[in-house]
């Protein structure tokens, strides 16, 4: 069957967005796993001499800023054989999701703070200006 190949321009290994087998994409349980950046995580295939050709699950923003320092990817990793079932691993990955989207949105809101309180700043100033020519009037 066919593999796409997508950029590899990362070291954890060439970026696939699909990968077919002999019976079809379902290899394990048949899913994509979800990132905690709540994307569909992208199979990959490691380059390390340790793990040279080994197939995981990846972040598909892994190292990729996108021109701002907010978002680089969450650092999701996953072994392809790796066993999904488990309860736990799927709660965890759910609250690590909730906790990035809270983070991301934490600096956004600093953001926020930050340019409006520069607004009141100004404003602020002006009223003073404003005031001060309004006593200089005769």
């Amino acid at each position: 069957m066919s593999r796409k190949e997508g950029c590899s321009c990362s070291s954890w290994g060439s970026q696939q967005q699909s990968v077919s087998s002999p019976g079809g994409w379902n290899r394990g349980l048949g899913e994509r796993p979800m990132c905690y950046c709540g994307e569909v995580a992208v199979l990959r295939v490691a380059k390390t001499i340790r793990n040279a050709g080994k197939e995981f699950w990846g972040c598909p923003n892994f190292k990729r800023s996108g021109g701002n320092d907010v978002f680089k990817g969450c650092n999701y990793f996953k072994w392809l054989n790796e066993d999904n079932g488990d309860e736990k691993d799927a709660t965890i990955a759910r609250q690590r999701r909730k906790i990035y989207h809270m983070e991301k949105s934490l600096v956004i809101s600093g953001k926020w703070v930050r340019f409006l309180s520069g607004i009141i700043i100004c404003l602020g100033l002006i009223n003073v200006i404003l005031v001060w020519k309004l006593i200089q009037i005769p």
